[in-house]
């Protein structure tokens, strides 16, 4: 017997559907753990195993497909609740984060109050070096500011680095070597690299991504090594 597995982690409850191949169904809901998410991914698939009389190694090795879905980042973001993230960026335009598109959606009420942003503006660091729009180096990245706001996060105590600089999209190099002195000097941290996560031309759309994807990636990694 071979089987397929859908599994939807929520915040509440976490459901199953488990399908043989001989075309039988059946459902299951357990209560979700919040702390550790593959605790309860792996009580259900237990009580796979179980009604299946079949060994939980035997069932696995058994399972053809796995289809996984979760609100854990979804959650992490919504009550932020994700790692602490540092941004490392271009001189000048560390409040792009922030400012956004310069679009406010309620112009006429005066005490409207903008979404916080997912990293505060003391951990949003300017490093020098510049780009133009074709990818030419216009200032030389200065490496030595670079390793000083390592020094910064480390005593912050950052989990996650994103790194997204001004036209990187037309010439990654900065964005690389910046990428390769904070893995190499803070091995534990999520390096976050906007050129791998959205090399877009649009800065915000770059920038938000990036620091998204820092600011997550933490909790969804420690969920996904649990679970395996």
């Amino acid at each position: 017997m071979k089987f397929k597995i859908g599994i939807d982690v929520g915040g509440t409850f976490t459901d199953f559907l488990l399908t043989r191949s001989d075309g039988q169904s059946r459902t299951y809901k357990v209560l979700s753990t919040p702390r550790d998410p593959s605790i309860a991914t792996m009580q259900g698939i237990s009580d796979m195993a179980h009604d299946e009389d079949i060994p939980l190694r035997e069932f696995l090795a058994s399972v053809e497909v796995i289809v996984h879905g979760t609100t854990v980042t979804t959650n992490a973001v919504l009550t932020y609740r994700g790692a602490k993230t540092g941004l490392m960026t271009t001189a000048g335009v560390r409040d792009a984060l922030e400012m956004r598109r310069g679009i406010r959606e309620e112009q006429y009420n005066n005490r409207y109050t903008n979404v916080v942003p997912l990293v505060p503006r003391y951990l949003r660091r300017p490093i020098g070096g510049r780009l133009d729009y074709a990818g030419t180096e216009l200032a030389p990245l200065d490496e030595d500011a670079v390793r000083s706001e390592v020094d910064f996060f480390l005593k912050e105590g950052v989990e996650a680095v994103a790194i997204c600089f001004m036209n990187s999209f037309a010439n990654r190099e900065h964005e690389d070597r910046v990428g390769e002195i904070v893995r190499r000097l803070m091995p534990q941290a999520y390096v976050s690299v906007s050129t791998e996560v959205l090399p877009s031309i649009r800065f915000y759309d770059r920038v938000s991504s990036t620091v998204l994807f820092a600011y997550v990636g933490p909790i969804l990694k420690r969920f996904l090594d649990n679970l395996l």
